[in-house]
């Protein structure tokens, strides 16, 4: 097997990732004409959507391109890409080096502690200038990052780059003090990371290019050092050099003598079903090897196994160490799984991908198309970790839930273009809780005759309120058989029943003790549909008495946000209700947790974006449900009983 190499390409939307990807593709051999953003929603808008992959071979050396999406709603695929890659390329347009999405992938790469390279595109529009694109990549991102090349002109004039590594032929004369001195301070940084080296330094001895690059590739891999590349995607300058960088600072992997491979991404492909795409880890693995998933235990076989060509995937015997691939017809896997040679094996770190955070109700524009719309989406959401599918139990409605609503847009789109399947969104409802504050009693006799055997049941109850979280008990106190042990279970099913109609607003009841304490019963009559009702009667009754109340699902909010939105975020916070539980800075950021009612933040995602120009992201989970206001109450329980009258 010849040596593999695989790079992600991330950035912000128009920074010319696609576009770079392509030339870099065009430029291998025995690639025809490299296609991306092929899907009809990407078509239609105009921007990548999904992960995108491609393969060529260059000077002997197969190298994967993986290309992620700039909108941060798609942030999931930057991490597919990346935790798939060898090195990732940072590509930033020299009119606008950074911007959102620029911040939030380095925020990426920093967390996944991937070595990486900046590729600044467009070096060719008119008024760019490289010593402000440095300066803004160190004053935003951090003092990282370090040129190894120098454009040779900008705008209409940039005709090629010079390297500061190695003997260049032909530099003009103007350029050579400043490749003189930008070789001078890379050199000085570099020498950081190779005590050897910073001897030589201070001694003033010369250094070998092996030196040099060795001690860089060290500053690379620690992330110490980011090299900026310079060029034109559209024109092709620069783009030999960065293949060149990115087979000398990729680092070198040591890959175990054990099959091993990590699923980093899934797709629903309309012709072969679901794809996994998996990085080899291990040894060589061909078409009908036998590995074992070390999530589940479960022996995997591998049938088909496909690889880029070009962007095209086709049927492989066989894949080896770093290859990028696809698996087929494997039903089971889920993101992040790793495949291994026996079930003893470590998997390899969990990805840890953001969780989806905005949701609607969901509902197919025909009625005919429901069952088919569950099931399509329920597929659908197996390839994503950012998409939810569910029914909720209390609201009964479908909810779909993503990272904001162009996700969830695109999404529409696609059931549409792919199957068939219109649907439209709306707020979903709150899944309300109702409980009581304190103690009551009440019984109920029911008993009913018509002409043949009668019905005949009392229930005396006493119910009690929980704390949060208990849920529900029942408890049977009584004594002497005044309701035999054949009809408890009735007195238990009445009470539950009652539990799931609500007594304020019509949504189910928890954190109750019921306690049945005494009874009576008629030979003949009794029953436990009788018992059943009268319980069910007796803990409406109870109930009303024990001053009932609603409760609301309360989230975690964590909010991470550039310094200058923090004051802002919190005072937004305090206005929906929030109760802020800290705050903590750093690298420019600030992470805000806080305590907020679901209801005040359905629409959170879009709020943010708008507040903060989509700098801050958040992530959310549910905390727990607690009491709601009085005069909440007093409207939820009118909109209940509005929406009662209507129906």
């Amino acid at each position: 097997m010849g040596q593999t190499r695989s790079v992600c390409l991330v950035g912000h939307s128009g920074s010319g990732k696609t576009t770079l990807a392509k030339a870099l593709l065009d430029m291998g051999e025995g690639v025809a004409e490299a296609t991306f953003d092929e899907s009809p929603e990407e078509r239609r808008r105009g921007y990548s959507i999904d992960l995108a992959m491609g393969a060529c071979q260059w000077k002997g050396t197969q190298v994967t391109i993986l290309v992620t999406p700039g909108l941060g709603e798609f942030a999931e695929e930057i991490y597919k890409g990346v935790v798939a890659a060898d090195l990732a390329v940072l590509v930033v347009s020299a009119e606008k080096p950074v911007e959102v999405v620029t911040e939030q992938a380095w925020t990426i790469l920093e967390q996944l502690d991937r070595p990486t390279m900046v590729f600044v595109n467009m070096m060719d529009k008119p008024d760019v200038d490289p010593d402000n694109v440095l300066r803004e990549l160190r004053e935003q991102l951090g003092d990282v990052f370090w040129p190894v090349q120098l454009p040779m002109g900008v705008g209409s004039e940039l005709n090629g780059v010079v390297g500061l590594l190695g003997g260049n032929d032909s530099v003009p004369d103007e350029l050579q003090s400043r490749l003189d001195e930008a070789k001078s301070s890379l050199l000085e940084e570099v020498a950081t990371f190779d005590d050897a080296l910073v001897e030589k330094v201070l001694a003033d001895e010369e250094i070998d290019e092996k030196e040099f690059t060795s001690a860089l590739r060290m500053g690379i891999e620690s992330r110490g050092i980011v090299p900026v590349v310079w060029g034109s995607a559209e024109t092709g300058v620069g783009v030999p050099q960065l293949l060149e960088h990115v087979l000398g600072f990729a680092p070198e992997r040591n890959y175990p003598q054990e099959p091993r491979l990590r699923v980093f991404s899934m797709t629903m492909d309309p012709y072969l079903g679901k794809l996994s795409f998996a990085r080899v880890l291990g040894k060589e693995v061909r078409e009908g090897a036998s590995l074992v998933n070390v999530r589940s235990g479960e022996k995997v076989q591998l049938r088909d196994i496909m690889a880029h060509k070009g962007t095209k995937l086709e049927r492989v015997e066989a894949a080896g160490e770093g290859d990028v691939v696809a698996l087929t017809k494997l039903e089971d896997l889920v993101l992040g799984d790793t495949l291994a040679g026996s079930a003893e094996a470590e998997p390899e770190p969990e990805i840890p991908f953001p969780k989806p955070v905005f949701s609607r109700a969901v509902a197919p524009k025909a009625q005919a198309d429901e069952e088919k719309m569950s099931m399509v989406l329920r597929d659908l959401v197996t390839t994503k970790v950012t998409l939810g599918y569910r029914r909720d139990p209390v609201t009964k409605e479908a909810i779909l839930s993503g990272m904001g609503d162009l996700q969830l847009d695109v999404l529409a789109e696609r059931l549409s273009n792919r199957y068939g399947v219109d649907v439209e969104y709306r707020v979903p409802k709150i899944p309300y809780r109702e409980t009581i504050r304190k103690e009551a009693t009440a019984q109920h006799r029911h008993k009913k005759q018509t002409g043949g055997r009668g019905q005949f049941g009392e229930v005396h109850l006493r119910i009690e309120p929980l704390e949060r979280g208990e849920g529900f008990q029942f408890v049977d106190e009584t004594k002497g058989g005044v309701i035999p042990q054949q009809f408890i279970p009735g007195v238990e099913k009445g009470v539950r029943e009652a539990l799931e109609v609500g007594i304020v607003a019509g949504y189910p009841v928890e954190d109750v003790r019921a306690v049945v304490f005494y009874g009576q019963y008629h030979p003949v009559d009794s029953s436990e549909m009788a018992f059943k009702i009268a319980a069910r009667t007796a803990f409406k009754a109870a109930a009303e008495q024990a001053t009932p109340t609603l409760l609301e699902p309360v989230m975690m909010l964590s909010v991470f946000t550039p310094e200058a939105h923090t004051g802002d975020i919190i005072s937004d916070l305090n206005s929906r209700r929030g109760r802020i539980l800290g705050m903590e800075s750093g690298s420019g950021r600030t992470e805000v947790k806080a305590e907020v009612p679901l209801a005040e933040v359905l629409s959170y995602a879009l709020d943010l974006k708008s507040m903060t120009q989509g700098r801050a992201t958040y992530q959310m989970e549910f905390l727990r449900y607690d009491f709601v206001p009085s005069q909440i109450q007093e409207k939820v329980v009118a909109m209940a009983s509005a929406t009662e009258d209507a129906d």
